[in-house]
């Protein structure tokens, strides 16, 4: 009532949330246009392209009728949340299997299907980098002991690395030793593990080709940068096969890091270093440095290049749908038979 008499009295004064609503709907037509036109000029681009990828051997078609329905995805969900004096810290990874009837797998709670870990620590900055490494920790975790023939990580191998660095690296943010004790502690109770038990985890996940993982998002322009300079496409790769490929057409896997830029800017550099005040760091390191060295694309000893042991591929299973980017192991990646299996 005091809102509605202060809306009499002043006329100066919005009617909300009617006028901003309003507002919001009056400038969609536009919104809508420009998006439009920002593909309709992409059109002979995109024929072309893909076109090209074509006639060079690039786009393979989808033959086999086999499948498998042996399939769990993982996903995790983190929380910190400010409170007076300290943070709430809450992480969780949970598992769930794809369309199958196979009632022999048991993997309920005491079995993998979920991890859940909470803690309060006094606030500080690295709280966040914590609460998100030990997030994809849990993923990668599930990832390589599930059973299941194809396991789907959610997002992409750089983010798990780059966030699991992020973790061990908090030492930038002047992280003190509540919060590698809190790291122990979750890896304590979590897997009975100590700090640099941390290694086996990556390499379970990093080595298994059963481990797909798939980007829900995509900002990559790899393809277009190594192969369609020519064409003046403009779009990123996810969106580019999205609107190229017919159904059940894919890129054929290639290593990753495809272009100059790509390479330079991810993979040739890629790391986990270690920052934390712990009596085996230098161990850490050196083992840890070596556990990636098969997705990188260049031998840090010699300085040379070299390709990724990490595929990529896209494939577009329905007309209508979208292509979805997937990063799969050389092994799975080089085995068409298998690789068309997984699709």
């Amino acid at each position: 009532m005091a809102i509605n008499q202060q809306q009499q009295d002043n006329p100066n004064y919005a009617y909300l949330p009617e006028e901003l609503l309003g507002k919001i709907l009056e400038h969609l037509p536009e919104t809508v246009k420009k998006m439009n036109e920002m593909f309709d000029i992409q059109d002979e681009p995109i024929q072309n392209g893909i076109k090209h990828l074509r006639d060079t051997g690039k786009i393979g078609k989808l033959a086999t009728k086999e499948y498998t329905t042996s399939l769990v995805a993982v996903d995790g969900a983190m929380i910190v949340e400010r409170m007076t004096g300290s943070d709430l810290l809450l992480v969780v990874s949970v598992g769930v299997e794809g369309l199958t009837e196979d009632k022999s797998l048991d993997w309920g709670g005491t079995n993998n299907q979920y991890y859940q870990w909470q803690t309060v620590l006094l606030h500080d900055e690295a709280n966040p980098r914590l609460a998100q490494g030990t997030m994809f920790l849990m993923e990668l975790s599930m990832l390589a002991n599930s059973k299941h023939e194809i396991r789907i990580m959610d997002g992409t191998h750089f983010t798990s690395i780059l966030k699991i660095n992020s973790m061990l690296s908090a030492d930038e943010e002047k992280a003190g030793k509540e919060y590698s004790e809190a790291l122990r502690t979750f890896l304590r109770e979590i897997y009975n593990k100590i700090i640099p038990d941390i290694l086996n985890i990556i390499e379970s996940a990093f080595n298994n080709d059963n481990i797909i993982a798939l980007a829900k998002y995509s900002s990559s322009k790899d393809i277009n940068e190594a192969f369609l300079g020519d064409f003046g496409i403009t779009l990123d790769d996810k969106t580019f096969f999205s609107l190229a490929l017919d159904e059940d057409e894919y890129l054929k896997p290639l290593p990753v890091g495809q272009s100059k830029d790509e390479r330079e800017r991810i993979w040739d550099d890629l790391h986990i270093r270690c920052g934390l005040d712990i009596p085996e760091k230098d161990e850490l390191n050196v083992a840890l440095a070596k556990a990636i060295k098969p997705l990188m694309t260049k031998d840090k000893s010699t300085r040379t290049s070299k390709e990724s042991e990490l595929y990529f591929t896209y494939f577009k299973p329905y007309q209508d749908g979208p292509a979805y980017r997937i990063e799969i192991k050389k092994s799975l990646a080089t085995d068409m038979a298998r690789f068309e299996n997984a699709f």
